[in-house]
C-alpha cells in the first residue's frame, strides 16, 4: 500500500515541487493545505501516514498549532522551515517532530528525511508496546539488572565480590538501566547514534559498548576527537588526501572514514566540528561516500557513525554554529547520559571499581574506603563527573599508607568564579532585547496587534511593520510567553 503524505505549505510553488518529488518517489499525496483549518479538514476525510509541515502558514494559526493536533491523532510530522531562530526551534522541539528540514533543500534531502522519520516513528511505537523497554522521554522505571547492589564490604583483596556492570560500564542506578536498555536496542542496527552528556560522563565508553555489541565488532573502531584536530588538518584526517594535493602532501593519506570502512567511526566533540566540514559529513551520511582532497571522484564507504558532544546543539544551531539538517541526521537515536550527581547510587560502585583498578596497577593493598570518606564523596557535586572521580581515587590510592582510604582531598570550591562567568554570558544582544520588549508589550495587550490599544499603537509602529518584525524575530502568535 502506498504511504500517504499530506503537505501543509503556504507557498504554492514550493508545495507543487514537493508534491512532484513525492509522487516520483512512489508516495501518494493525500492533500495540500495552506492553513491549519484546511489541513484539519483533509485529515478528517483522509488520514495521512505523515505530514510535511511548514511553520508559518496562512491565517492566525501556525504549524506549531497544527503539530499539537497531529500529536493528539498520533500522526507523525516533519517540519519544513527556512527560519532557524532559537525561540522558534525550541517551540517546535516541544511538539516532538520526527524530523526538521531546512529550506531550500534537495530532493534527496527530503526523501532521506522521510526515511529517518519513518524509522523514528516505527521505533517509537515499538518502545511504547514492548514490555520492559523505555525511551528517554518515557517516565518509566525499569526493573534492575540481575546484579547485586550493596555497600562496599571490608574484605580481603582476593575475595572481592563482582561489581555491577554492563559490558564494562559500571552502574545499576535507574538512569544507567535506561542507558543499557537503549544500547541493547540500537547496537545490532546500523543506525547513527548521538551520545549526549556533560564532560566526563562516559560517552566514549557507550560508543565502545555499542560497537562491541554490534555485528561490526570484528571490524575497525576508529575514534576521532573533533576538538583536538587542527582546523587546517581536520578534512585530511577525516577524508584523506592524494599525493601533491597541497603543499606538504608528500604521499597519499588514507583518512579515518576509509580506515573505518566496514566498521564504526566515533566522532567525539562533534559540536566543535567546523561548519565547512559539517557539510561534508552530511554528504557521508546521505550518500555513503567520501572524497579525498585532490581526489578524482567519490569513494563509497560502509561506516556506522556514532557521535558525541557535551554542547547544547540546539543552542549551537540557533547561533549558526551547527547545521540543523546534520543535527537531525545524527539525532536518529539519541542516548543521554546523566551527570554523576544525578545517579549518586552508582558512586560507591565506581569507587570500588577504581580502587581495585589502581590498587592492581600500583601493587598496593588498598581494598576499601572509610565510611566518612565515602559519605564525603557521595555528597560532592562532581562537576567533572566520572572522570573526576576516577582521577581522585587514583590519587587517593597512591597517597594511602593503609589498606583503606581514610581521607580524600576534594577540589577547592570554584563557586565564585562560576558566578562571574554566568553573569558575563547572560549579556543579551540588541535583537534579544528587542524580541523580549515586543513579547512584553504583546502580553500587556493580550496579543492584540492592531487597532486601539494594540501592540502596534503602544510601540508606535505600523501594524505591518510590527508583523514583519515578529516574523523576523520568530515570534509566533499564541506561542508568546
Amino acid at each position: 500500500m502506498e504511504e500517504k503524505i499530506m503537505i501543509v505549505e503556504d507557498e504554492l510553488i514550493v508545495a507543487g515541487d514537493i508534491r512532484l518529488t513525492l509522487e516520483r518517489a512512489g508516495y501518494k499525496v493525500s492533500g495540500v493545505a495552506r492553513s491549519v483549518h484546511r489541513a484539519l479538514e483533509i485529515i478528517d476525510v483522509e488520514r495521512p501516514d505523515l505530514v510535511l509541515l511548514d511553520i508559518y502558514l496562512k491565517g492566525d494559526q501556525t504549524g506549531i498549532d497544527l503539530a499539537v493536533e497531529l500529536n493528539k491523532h498520533n500522526i507523525p510530522f516533519v517540519y519544513l522551515s527556512a527560519n532557524c531562530n532559537r525561540q522558534v526551534l525550541e517551540a517546535a522541539k516541544v511538539t516532538q517532530p520526527y524530523g526538521f528540514i531546512v529550506k531550500p533543500f534537495r530532493e534527496k534531502d527530503l526523501l532521506v528525511t522521510l526515511d529517518i522519520a519513518r524509522y523514528r516513528y516505527e521505533h517509537h511505537r515499538v518502545l511504547k508496546v514492548k514490555p520492559g523497554v523505555v525511551s528517554q522521554s518515557d517516565d518509566l522505571r525499569l526493573p534492575p539488572l540481575p546484579v547485586q547492589q550493596q555497600p562496599i564490604p571490608e574484605v580481603k583483596k582476593d575475595a572481592l565480590p563482582p561489581i555491577p556492570n554492563f559490558e564494562g560500564i559500571i552502574g545499576s542506578s535507574i538512569p544507567m538501566q535506561r542507558v543499557f536498555e537503549l544500547i541493547r536496542q540500537v547496537a545490532p542496527l546500523d543506525t547513527s547514534v548521538l551520545v549526549l552528556g556533560e564532560t566526563g560522563t562516559g560517552k566514549e565508553g557507550v560508543a565502545n559498548c555499542i560497537h562491541h555489541l554490534s555485528p561490526r565488532k570484528s571490524r575497525p573502531f576508529v575514534k576521532v576527537n573533533c576538538a583536538a584536530l587542527p582546523t587546517h588538518l581536520i578534512e585530511s584526517e577525516l577524508f584523506g588526501h592524494e599525493k601533491g594535493a597541497f603543499t606538504g602532501a608528500l604521499e597519499k593519506r588514507i583518512g579515518k572514514f576509509e580506515r573505518a570502512d566496514g566498521g564504526t567511526i566515533f566522532l567525539d566533540e562533534i559540536g566543535d566540528m567546523p561548519a565547512d566540514l559539517q557539510v561534508k559529513l552530511l554528504r557521508v551520511l546521505q550518500e555513503k561516500e567520501i572524497e579525498r582532497i585532490g581526489g578524482n571522484g567519490p569513494i563509497k564507504v560502509n561506516v556506522r557513525i556514532i557521535a558525541a558532544t557535551n554542547r547544547n546543539l540546539e543552542k549551537e544551531i540557533a547561533e549558526g554554529r551547527f547545521r540543523l539538517d546534520l543535527y537531525y541526521r545524527l539525532h536518529v537515536f539519541p542516548i543521554m547520559l546523566s551527570a554523576l550527581r544525578e545517579r549518586r547510587d552508582d558512586i560507591p560502585l565506581l569507587i570500588a571499581h577504581f580502587i581495585r583498578l589502581y590498587a592492581a596497577a600500583t601493587g598496593k593493598a588498598v581494598s576499601d574506603i572509610a565510611p566518612a570518606a565515602l559519605k564525603q564523596l557521595t555528597e560532592y557535586a562532581w562537576p567533572g563527573n566520572v572522570r573526576e572521580l576516577q582521577n581522585l581515587i587514583e590519587r587517593s590510592v597512591l597517597l594511602s599508607r593503609e589498606n583503606i582510604i581514610r581521607e580524600v582531598i576534594l577540589p577547592v570550591s570554584v563557586k565564585k568564579e562560576t558566578s562571574v562567568v554566568s553573569t558575563e554570558t547572560d549579556i543579551k544582544t540588541i535583537v534579544e532585547l528587542e524580541r523580549e520588549h515586543i513579547l512584553t508589550v504583546l502580553k500587556k495587550c493580550n496579543h492584540k496587534i492592531s487597532g486601539p490599544g494594540g501592540a502596534a499603537e503602544l510601540l508606535n509602529l505600523p501594524p505591518s511593520t510590527l508583523a514583519s518584525k515578529m516574523k523576523k524575530l520568530g515570534i509566533v502568535k499564541r506561542h508568546t510567553l
